[in-house]
């Protein structure tokens, strides 16, 4: 069993495994097939050596949807524990206004728009989690 859990506060000193971009567009969400898990999936991935959360989701968004114009806001940090130990990421809010083409991505294979959650999600335990704290969470992003 895969455990998911908000942690509270700003200020976070452990080190992230993963950011996770939780994407608004056209009324809906948008959703990434991962090539390799098959199943759809919220923009994430892992930040880069010197690479900060905040430079890691920019670039993970504009990578794996083609965002263009987009504004974007951090909800929260959380943990996963798969029972290997805790693992740590950082959960952000986007506003896309405008999609560019999305260039052959070696991960990625379709990108596309829900209006709900879809079911066949890859790491649902994790992504159906996420993706609920950040409905909650709303925001007032415009572009």
């Amino acid at each position: 069993m895969v455990k998911v859990a908000l942690i509270p506060g700003e200020e976070f000193r452990e080190k992230l495994s993963y950011v996770v971009i939780a994407a608004r567009h056209n009324g809906g969400w948008l959703f990434v097939r991962h090539r390799r898990r098959g199943g759809w999936e919220m923009p994430a991935g892992h930040p880069d050596a010197g690479e900060s959360s905040v430079e890691a989701a920019v670039r993970e968004l504009i990578e794996e949807t083609g965002a263009i114009d987009f504004v974007m806001e951090t909800v929260s940090y959380y943990s996963v524990d798969a029972g290997k130990g805790k693992q740590y990421g950082r959960l952000f809010l986007a506003e896309v206004e405008r999609l560019g083409d999305l260039t052959d991505h070696e991960e990625i294979e379709g990108l596309k728009v829900f209006r709900r959650r879809p079911r066949n999600l890859s790491l649902p335990e994790v992504m159906s989690f996420l993706f609920r704290v950040a409905r909650r969470h709303g925001g007032s992003l415009k572009v």
